[in-house]
């Protein structure tokens, strides 16, 4: 019941947040504020429009929690927006490519530029995650957080720590036409999706099992031939129609996190499949304690539950029967070692922000 009282303060709280912090900052912590000029090796033209990630977020963290680092300024998980002289000779706008990273919730952010000219106008703009839960997006819906605008004088800026977030700056800038320089219009987005990593992720993929297939089946043979009748005579044994030493097997997982972040993360794994290289489909399953999930992609050694065939009633191979179409088998789980690789069902990818 105080949840959309708590979202109206955070609504109200945010340009707070949004100082600039300029009188802050010491020498140590963050550079003055100079122009920016990249090395440019052969003459090479230079994209004018760039953006990079400086201290990424930690990747590793205590089991069951991924922690903001928030400690000195210049040690912060900091992103730099910069701007080149366009150079005369490149007759087109620049719009940069975008930058889009993931930090655990409560991480406070930098916002550094790089050579912002006369006429950059910076947006600041917060939208739910993809993973918000009905209610927190209906809250926001309601509250409609909208865009703010950054003071342009300064060059350091520190963003808030949001929760279940994407917040997103776009830089756009206009170059006046002079004599030497045609018209530019200069654009550089940086998205920043705060959102610890789920507990539990489905994923899809496959099995590949060192435990491989056997299957029995009723094996005719030539004896030899009637001397009366000229016709060969056969007998019926029990032999194999497969043989395999590995397979691979279409299977479901379910990926329990420890520890990491959205980029990269440990998890244990349970898998449960059916195996349609037997004779008879089977339900089969996999357990992995460890596993590695690299963005939405998942990898896993473990344990292959996995059904064989057996022969019943006191048969064996090579035995010479008659009378039967097919052997007579049983079904028996066994153990062996196997490697999963899935991919995520509803991958981390930042959700894109609504049009304004």
């Amino acid at each position: 019941m105080f949840r959309p009282i708590r979202v109206i303060l955070f609504v109200a709280t945010v340009p707070l947040f949004l100082q600039p912090l300029e009188a802050q900052t010491t020498p140590d912590a963050v550079p003055a504020q100079t122009v920016h000029r990249r090395s440019v090796a052969g003459g090479k033209l230079v994209f004018p429009c760039y953006a990079k990630e400086v201290h990424p977020p930690r990747t590793f963290s205590p089991p069951w929690r991924t922690r903001a680092v928030n400690g000195p300024e210049d040690k912060r998980v900091t992103v730099v927006i910069g701007f080149d002289d366009p150079n005369p000779d490149f007759p087109f706008d620049c719009v940069g490519e975008p930058l889009q990273i993931n930090v655990p919730n409560g991480q406070i952010v930098n916002l550094v530029k790089e050579n912002w000219m006369d006429g950059c106008t910076p947006t600041l703009s917060i939208t739910p995650a993809v993973a918000d839960s009905i209610v927190s997006d209906l809250l926001t819906l309601v509250v409609k957080v909208g865009a703010f605008g950054l003071d342009g004088q300064s060059y350091y800026y520190e963003l808030p720590p949001l929760k279940n977030k994407i917040l997103t700056v776009t830089v756009a800038c206009t170059i006046v036409k002079t004599a030497t320089q045609p018209a530019r219009k200069l654009t550089q987005t940086v998205s920043i999706t705060y959102q610890n990593p789920p507990r539990i992720v489905v994923s899809a993929g496959l099995l590949v099992s060192t435990e491989g297939v056997k299957s029995y089946s009723i094996v005719t043979t030539k004896t030899g031939v009637d001397p009366k009748t000229g016709i060969a005579t056969t007998q019926n044994s029990i032999g194999t129609s497969g043989n395999s030493s590995a397979q691979v097997i279409p299977f479901g997982f379910v990926n329990w996190y420890w520890a990491g972040s959205r980029k990269l993360s440990v998890a244990s794994q349970f898998g449960i499949g059916v195996n349609p290289n037997l004779s008879t489909p089977k339900i089969e399953f996999f357990a992995a304690p460890l596993g590695i999930a690299w963005h939405d992609f998942y990898f896993a050694p473990g344990i292959h539950f996995g059904q064989h065939e057996k022969l019943t009633g006191g048969f064996a191979q090579g035995d010479i029967v008659s009378g039967l179409s097919k052997p007579p088998i049983g079904w028996k789980y066994e153990t062996g070692l196997a490697f999963s690789l899935s991919y995520n069902l509803k991958p981390l990818k930042p959700a894109t922000p609504a049009a304004k």
